[in-house]
C-alpha cells in the first residue's frame, strides 16, 4: 500500500473514505446524559502540553477521537482550556460491527455534551491487502490528515500514550525491524500534504502510562469506551498487551517494563545520532520527468549518486538505505532484499529489484535510482472506457486494461492544439501554442517547458499524441533523425514513463517532444519571421500576464528578427 509521498499522506489502495457530518438526531448516551464539571486543574493541562510543544493555546486543532480513555482525556482537557477550538474526528473501520457503531455514537453525543464539532470518517478495509492491523492504521491517519486539509488545520493531534509506544517498540522488535524502525511514535513531526503545505501531528499524552490515565479519568467521574480488539488475541498488539508484557513483567518485576522503556529511549537516542550523519542524503530528481509527469508528481522517486552510498561503512550505509526507501516508498524493504540490495553496492552489480506497492529500484554503474509504480503518476478518471494504444516493445501494440491506461485515453489521431489555442491532456497538463512577431530584442526561452520555434507554412491546427513505435525525431542540433525511443533514453526518460511524453505535430512533422528538445528543422534563425511558442504547463491554470499580453499576430509576417540563430538556441538544450 504505496503512501505519497512524498508522499507525507497516507493512501490505502482498495480503501474508500468518506464524511457524514452528525446533523441528524441521536439517542444521548446514558453514560454522557450529565457530565460532571472537570477538576479546575484540567482548565491548564492543554495549554500546558500546548506550550512545550510550541503550539498556542489559540491553534485550531484536529483531534482523533477514537472514544477510548486517551483520546476521550484529551478531548476533556482541550475542551476545559476553552480558548483553544478543536474539532473531533472519529475514524469508523467498519470492523466490529454494531460495537463499532456504539463508538461512533458514543464520540458523536460527547461532542454533543460539549458542544465541540465532530466530524465522522468512514473507510472501507474490504480490499486491502496485508496485515489488517496496518491497513486500519494507515486507513486512519489517511482520513485524519485529509480532514486536516479539508479544514486548513495545521494540527493534528492523537493521544499515543508511554504503553502505546512500548507495545510498538516490542512488536517492531519481534518482527525483525531495522534499527529505524525501531523508534517508537515521536512527540511531535511534520507531514507534507498532497498539493503543498504541512501538518503538526503532535502525541502531548506520551508521558503518560495507561493507567495513569484512566485513573484520572475515574477521580472526575468520567467514562470511556473499550475497544473489545484490545483483548482479541488474533491482533498482534493485544498478543503483546495481554501476554507478553505481563510474562515480561513477572519474570523481571515491574522495574523490567521501565528497564524496557529506557531500552526504546536509547534506541530512539542512537538512531538520532546515527540519522545525523546520514542526514544530507536524499533523493535528487529523477533525469527527463519534466517531460512526463505534473509538477505535483515530480518528487516521487529520485537518483542518488551510487558513491555518496559505497563511502559508509555497511552499517549505516544499510541503515540509509532503509531510511530513504521508506521515507519515498512508505514501505520497508524485508531484511533479505534489503541485504541483497546492500550486497550489489558493495560489488559493484547492476541489478533492478521490485519493491513493494509497485515501486521499482534500479541500480546502475554510477547511480541509485527509485522509479515509482505508474498509479503514482496518473489518476484514473471515471467513466474512461477508451484505452490508449502503447508504444514501444514494452506494450508490443496491445490493449491494456489498468485504469491508468483508461486516464491516458488519446483519439485515433491526437488532440487537436489550435495555433494560437490549448489543448488539456487526460492526465491533467496542457499544452499552449503562441503565435508571435519577430522581435530582435526577445530572449528565446530557456526553460524545459517553453520553446519557440520557426512558424512558417504551419497549418492553423497542430496536434499532439503519444509515443508509438517508429517514431522518429531531428532533436535540434543533431544531424539527422533517430528513433524516438533512443532519443527518449539518452534523454534520461525513465524507461517505464517514457510513453507518458507528450508529442506536437504538424501533419506528420514531430515539432516537439515536449519538456525535452525541439525539432532542429523548426530552429529559429534570422530569417525567421513568425515564432511559434510551444508551454507544457502542469495542469489547468492561468497562463502568466506576460503571455495573456502577447496576442496573435492578425496576419503572418516573415519579417527578418535578428539575433535570434540557431547556435544561441540550440546552448539552450545542450547538456
Amino acid at each position: 500500500m504505496p503512501l505519497s509521498r512524498a508522499d507525507g499522506l497516507p493512501r490505502l489502495r482498495g480503501v474508500e473514505s468518506n464524511v457524514r457530518e452528525a446533523i441528524f438526531p441521536v439517542q444521548t448516551h446514558p453514560s454522557i446524559r450529565d457530565l460532571p464539571a472537570p477538576p479546575p486543574q484540567w482548565r491548564e493541562r492543554w495549554p500546558t502540553l500546548a506550550r512545550a510543544l510550541g503550539i498556542s493555546a489559540r491553534e485550531p486543532v484536529i483531534l482523533g477521537l477514537s472514544g477510548g480513555a486517551d483520546s476521550v482525556l484529551l478531548l476533556h482537557w482541550l475542551h476545559a482550556a476553552e480558548e483553544t477550538p478543536v474539532t473531533a474526528v472519529h475514524v469508523h473501520h467498519g470492523l466490529r460491527g454494531s460495537e463499532a457503531d456504539d463508538d461512533a455514537q458514543y464520540c458523536r453525543e460527547l461532542c454533543r455534551a460539549l458542544a465541540v464539532p465532530f466530524r465522522l470518517r468512514r473507510v472501507d478495509l474490504g480490499a486491502a491487502h496485508g496485515s489488517l492491523e496496518e491497513a486500519a492504521r494507515k486507513a486512519r491517519y489517511a482520513a485524519l490528515f485529509d480532514e486536516a486539509r479539508s479544514a486548513r488545520v495545521r494540527v493534528l493531534l492523537t493521544a499515543h500514550h508511554a504503553d502505546d509506544a512500548l507495545e510498538g517498540v516490542l512488536m517492531r522488535w519481534v518482527r525483525g525491524s531495522e534499527l529505524p524502525g525501531l523508534v517508537g511514535p515521536q512527540l511531535d513531526a511534520q507531514r507534507c500534504l498532497p498539493g503543498g503545505g504541512t501538518v503538526r501531528l503532535a502525541r502531548p499524552l506520551l508521558a503518560l502510562r495507561r493507567e495513569e490515565i484512566r485513573r484520572l479519568l475515574e477521580s472526575a467521574g468520567l467514562g470511556w469506551r473499550e475497544d473489545s480488539s484490545n483483548v482479541d488475541a488474533r491482533f498482534t498488539r493485544s498478543r503483546v498487551r495481554n501476554q507478553l508484557l505481563p510474562r515480561l513483567s513477572e519474570v523481571s518485576g515491574a522495574e523490567g517494563l521501565e528497564h524496557l522503556r529506557n531500552f526504546a529511549r536509547a534506541v530512539e537516542d542512537l538512531e538520532r545520532d546515527l540519522s545525523e550523519r546520514t542526514a544530507q542524503l536524499a533523493w535528487a530528481p529523477l533525469r527527463g520527468v519534466s517531460a512526463t509527469r505534473r509538477r505535483e508528481d515530480s518528487s516521487l522517486g529520485g537518483a542518488l549518486p551510487r558513491s555518496r552510498l559505497r563511502t559508509l561503512p555497511r552499517a549505516l550505509r544499510r541503515r540509509a538505505l532503509w531510511r530513504l526507501l521508506v521515507e519515498a516508498t512508505q514501505h520497508a524493504p524485508s531484511r533479505d532484499q534489503l541485504d541483497r540490495i546492500v550486497g550489489e553496492l558493495d560489488d559493484a552489480a547492476c541489478a533492478r529489484h521490485g519493491l513493494r506497492g509497485g515501486w521499482q529500484l534500479r541500480l546502475s554503474p554510477s547511480r541509485v535510482e527509485l522509479h515509482p509504480p505508474l498509479e503514482a503518476l496518473l489518476a484514473a478518471r471515471a467513466g474512461e472506457a477508451r484505452q490508449l494504444r502503447l508504444g514501444f516493445a514494452e506494450a508490443q501494440g496491445a490493449a491494456r486494461t489498468a485504469p491508468w491506461v483508461a486516464s491516458l485515453a488519446a483519439p485515433e489521431h491526437g488532440f487537436v492544439l489550435p495555433a494560437p489555442g490549448s489543448v488539456t491532456l487526460p492526465d491533467g497538463r496542457r499544452v499552449f501554442a503562441t503565435l508571435i512577431e519577430a522581435d530582435a530584442t526577445r530572449a528565446i526561452p530557456r526553460e524545459p517547458g517553453v520553446v519557440e520555434l520557426d512558424a512558417r507554412d504551419l497549418p492553423t491546427n497542430l496536434r499532439v499524441r503519444w509515443p508509438a513505435p517508429g517514431d522518429r525525431f531531428h532533436p535540434l542540433g543533431a544531424r539527422g533523425t533517430r528513433a524516438l525511443r533512443r532519443f527518449l533514453a539518452d534523454a534520461g526518460v525513465p524507461a517505464r514513463e517514457r510513453r507518458l511524453v507528450p508529442l506536437v505535430f504538424a501533419g506528420d512533422e514531430l515539432l516537439w517532444v515536449a519538456g525535452l528538445r525541439p525539432a532542429h528543422p523548426r530552429r529559429v534563425s534570422a530569417s525567421t519571421g513568425l515564432r511559434l511558442r510551444l508551454e507544457l504547463h502542469s495542469g489547468p491554470q492561468r497562463r502568466s500576464a506576460r503571455d495573456e499580453q502577447e496576442p496573435a499576430p492578425r496576419k503572418r509576417s516573415h519579417g527578418a528578427a535578428r539575433g535570434a540563430g540557431q547556435a544561441q538556441q540550440l546552448e539552450l538544450f545542450e547538456g
